[in-house]
């Protein structure tokens, strides 16, 4: 039976002496059945008598008492944590764990009781109850609202809201989140460390392309820890299917352009290989400059189509990678010559450090050398004349291998750096000095996350760049995919 709050500090301090005069009374007994036997031993010395029962007394007592404390005060242990959490103490960045013991004694009680004050405090009493308030309020609101409990279902929703009816009554919405960046993953962390979060999504649609009266919206979940009205998360969703369309109807348009020019490229590429081969040696120092640097800008623009074609793709979900044992070494040496000779072209120094005995990596080979060439271009063209261009690689956490390019470049300031990885993002200041599409960064992020790894960058205006990403080992993933069945393109290199 739980036990009120106005009633917890009685029954525990009624808890509290009960066990310290029971201690006490079996420390005395204990300490008087010691002297009794010290004097019967010692053949009636009542001062080997005394002194036994003495130290049994002292030790009995010590012994109690620790325990005694350590009940006494976790308690006091646990509110201190509780209270330390909701005030966002920088050490304390988990909630206390209660137990069956705490809920009996009514602690449970006082914790939740901290948490609801921490997010709301006690509610007014309202001639309207606050589900039709909320309910009028909220319909006729220029945007979805959804409310979820604290078990992620959904106990609310205005006409607006992206959501669809189960088989069995219940709602769930339709809106499709990227695997690595869900509502759901958001939710179930913020459950776990946070008293109160927020976060934000853009351009996440509830149909895939080509669907009819598909929306794309901006999202903004809002979660609290025991609410009183039993309300875990409300997400909001701002209709910008119009303001996103457009740039929808341009990607389309720039996409089938791309696949128009696939052709014309690979033609010329072949024809460039050509006189490669036919005239190699035949060149002055001047001819072969300007040679070299049509064999760079043919790369370079069959690189952006790839981008393009991929990040269309990649809207569209249908953008697969399949993952085979690979070598990372043997990936980069053949990825080398022509990276070389875009940074000889630009007068760039570029330089591998891969050490031996890497572990085998799950990747797919062509998006992984997207990815892999994206980044040392990038580096390569935001470098200085005669800058370096560093390539490294190494285990990281047991299951992962880490890829870095770092430069010695312009670098970028803060503000830049948080929207790389945004789809069009340049800016202003790359916009007027290095060519590129927007998109290259876009897409690494896509074929990185579809590896299961992650993808980082750390830079210093004036210092240069670092982007980083993992993916993992074969080792560690191969029997897992192959098992699940999630991946039936799981294929181990003889």
């Amino acid at each position: 039976m739980a036990v009120a709050n106005h009633d917890y500090f009685r029954k525990y301090q009624s808890r509290t002496v009960a066990l310290f005069v029971g201690t006490q009374a079996l420390g005395a007994i204990i300490a008087a059945a010691v002297s009794w036997l010290a004097w019967e031993t010692s053949g009636g010395s009542a001062i080997i008598g005394g002194i036994s029962g003495g130290a049994a007394l002292l030790t009995i007592n010590i012994a109690t008492g620790f325990i005694l404390f350590n009940l006494a005060s976790k308690p006091h242990k646990l509110l201190t944590q509780a209270i330390a959490h909701v005030s966002k103490d920088p050490v304390v960045t988990a909630p206390p764990q209660l137990g069956p013991s705490e809920e009996s004694s009514g602690l449970t009680s006082l914790v939740q009781t901290i948490y609801s004050l921490a997010v709301g405090g006690q509610q007014q009493p309202s001639s309207t109850p606050a589900s039709s308030l909320a309910a009028t309020i909220t319909a006729d609101l220029p945007c979805g609202v959804i409310a979820f409990d604290q078990n992620g279902n959904v106990t609310y929703a205005n006409g607006l809201a992206p959501v669809r009816d189960r088989p069995d009554g219940s709602k769930e919405t339709t809106l499709m989140f990227d695997q690595h960046d869900s509502l759901y993953a958001w939710f179930q962390a913020s459950s776990a460390n946070k008293v109160r979060d927020t976060h934000t999504w853009q351009r996440i649609a509830d149909a895939i392309p080509g669907t009819e009266n598909r929306r794309i919206f901006d999202v903004v979940a809002y979660y609290q820890k025991e609410s009183p009205a039993g309300v875990a998360c409300i997400l909001v969703a701002f209709d910008r299917t119009t303001n996103y369309s457009t740039d929808q109807e341009d990607m389309d348009f720039i996409a089938l352009a791309a696949h128009e020019l696939r052709g014309p490229i690979t033609v010329i590429r072949g024809y460039l290989d050509v006189i490669k081969n036919d005239l190699s040696g035949g060149f002055n120092a001047d001819q072969q400059q300007l040679f070299d640097r049509l064999l760079v800008s043919s790369e370079r623009l069959a690189g952006y189509v790839n981008n393009i074609l991929n990040v269309s793709r990649y809207d569209r979900k249908q953008f697969q990678v399949h993952l085979h044992e690979e070598d990372l070494m043997s990936m980069l040496k053949d990825l080398a010559p022509d990276l070389g000779l875009r940074a000889r072209t630009q007068r760039r120094k570029l330089i591998f450090r891969i050490p031996q005995g890497l572990p085998a990596i799950a990747a797919d080979r062509s998006s992984l050398g997207e990815v892999i060439t994206n980044l040392i271009d990038n580096a390569i063209k935001y470098s200085h004349i005669n800058g370096e261009v560093l390539v490294t690689a190494a285990p990281k956490d047991g299951d992962l291998i880490e890829i870095t390019v770092q430069d010695q470049g312009i670098g970028m300031p803060e503000s830049v750096v948080g929207g790389l990885f945004g789809k069009f993002y340049r800016s202003h200041r790359s916009r007027q000095t290095v060519g590129g599409t927007g998109l290259g960064l876009y897409i690494c992020k896509a074929i990185v996350e579809a590896h299961g790894g992650s993808i980082w960058v750390r830079s210093k205006e004036g210092e240069g760049s670092t982007f980083g990403f993992t993916v993992p080992t074969y080792a560690s993933v191969a029997a897992r995919l192959q098992a699940g069945g999630q991946n039936q393109d799981i294929t181990q290199r003889p």
